[in-house]
């Protein structure tokens, strides 16, 4: 009788599911549930997979453009005179895989009668593409020649191309009157670099570490800090920490990746987790709703029930029945928020450019977001267990409903009927 009565259950329930309704507002109740699931599904599954990119987006660009590891002197006026005996040192650590001199300031760049001010970075050619996995032309930038490689969005700012000339401006404190005055040289623009972050791309200019060294007055022998690159940037700042116990030097400050873009991680998560809370909730809703229809639609078959009750047909099937129904809501709900969620996370840099031509005006402007466009990574694991958790949300409002159909008592249902 079990094995008669088990796929009775789950027949009738596919029946119901498929059925067509006397009641309009039931079946306008179920789509409402599944719409909500998929919904939230899809929100989340968005929300994450374009948090997840801005993280890896953001930690890219700081292996690609800053810096795994800095260390410089914790005197502003200081400078390294034997920066490679230092960074055999450091090298010493076995999550150290290389390391480049460097020497940095501010200024303004002049060019077609467009002035913008910019990050100067001097570096070395020789060791620089060793840190680095953007890979300008370095070898084109020589102490001899003043040749500058820009920002992909400071060269359209400027409106400067390969081969033309670029005029620096850098403040200098004349030694008799003590006033700033203004120092100006010429630089060929060699290369044009972007690593897809506007800070970098709209601000950077990188030169020869000799000519940065001149032109900051620091002398041709020193440095002012060096870049490590490591072999595993998650563990920076224990390898920091591991740096600094090696260094008998108490002047010297070392950085990580993690403290220049501790802030803005921090916000990334936070808006990440209270996003998720807020999706989630609209998720609830939906699962709510699936008890809301399921509980109309026991009310709606309660002399049905009670028929199937008199032939014998057993509690458990009953049960069986509308545990079926909500069942095949939640899972058309998870198919179609996943596939829905998934679509548009490998879509929306496409979806934000016609809304962008829609509307009329620009919907992501990379000088206000930390990339230039929205990334996105997709965690098969996390979405699969988002899936699940949903799924098993929307079968579990399944119960009540479904065991107070399964407690009709046929007498009592067919009474007044």
């Amino acid at each position: 009788m079990i094995k008669l009565f088990k796929p009775l259950g789950l027949a009738i329930g596919l029946r119901y599911t498929g059925a067509k309704r006397k009641n309009n507002f039931i079946s306008f109740i179920s789509l409402v549930s599944i719409g909500g699931i998929a919904l939230g599904l899809t929100a989340i599954i968005v929300v994450l997979s374009v948090m997840n990119g801005f993280q890896q987006g953001i930690q890219e660009v700081s292996a690609s453009m800053a810096y795994d590891l800095k260390i410089v002197k914790r005197a502003e006026s200081g400078y390294f005179d034997d920066w490679e005996t230092l960074y055999q040192t450091a090298a010493l650590d076995e999550n150290v895989l290389a390391g480049a001199p460097f020497t940095n300031g501010e200024g303004l760049m002049n060019a077609n009668g467009l002035m913008r001010p910019v990050r100067i970075e001097g570096v070395n050619p020789t060791y620089q593409s060793e840190v680095s996995d953007i890979l300008p032309n370095f070898d084109a930038l020589n102490g001899d020649s003043a040749n500058v490689i820009l920002g992909k969005d400071l060269a359209e700012l400027l409106d400067a191309h390969i081969g033309e000339q670029v005029m620096l401006i850098t403040p200098e404190v004349s030694p008799h009157s003590e006033t700033v005055i203004p120092r100006t040289k010429a630089f060929t623009v060699v290369d044009i670099f972007s690593v897809g972050m506007y800070e970098y791309d709209a601000n950077m200019a990188i030169i020869h570490i000799d000519d940065a060294n001149q032109i900051f007055k620091i002398p041709s022998d020193e440095v002012q800090g060096i870049r490590l690159k490591l072999k595993d940037p998650s563990i920076a700042r224990p390898t920091a920490l591991n740096l600094v116990d090696q260094f008998a030097d108490n002047d010297i400050l070392i950085y990580s990746w993690v403290d220049q873009f501790a802030t803005l991680a921090k916000m990334i998560d936070t808006e990440k987790r209270t996003i998720f809370v807020i999706m989630s909730l609209i998720i609830a809703v939906a699962v709510f709703n699936v008890v809301s229809t399921l509980v109309m639609v026991v009310n709606d078959k309660r002399s049905e029930i009670a028929i199937l009750r008199t032939l014998g047909l057993a509690p458990r099937s009953i049960l069986a029945i509308f545990m079926v129904q909500g069942i095949v809501i939640g899972f058309w709900g998870v198919l179609l928020g996943t596939s829905l969620g998934l679509l548009i996370t490998y879509n929306v840099n496409r979806l934000i450019g016609w809304l962008e031509s829609f509307l009329g005006y620009t919907v992501f402007e990379p000088s206000v977001y930390p990339l230039s466009h929205i990334p996105t990574v997709i965690n098969v694991g996390d979405i699969a267990l988002i899936a699940l958790i949903a799924f098993l949300l929307a079968s579990l409002a399944t119960l009540y409903p479904a065991w107070s159909a399964a407690k009709t008592q046929p007498a009592e249902a067919l009474r007044y009927e």
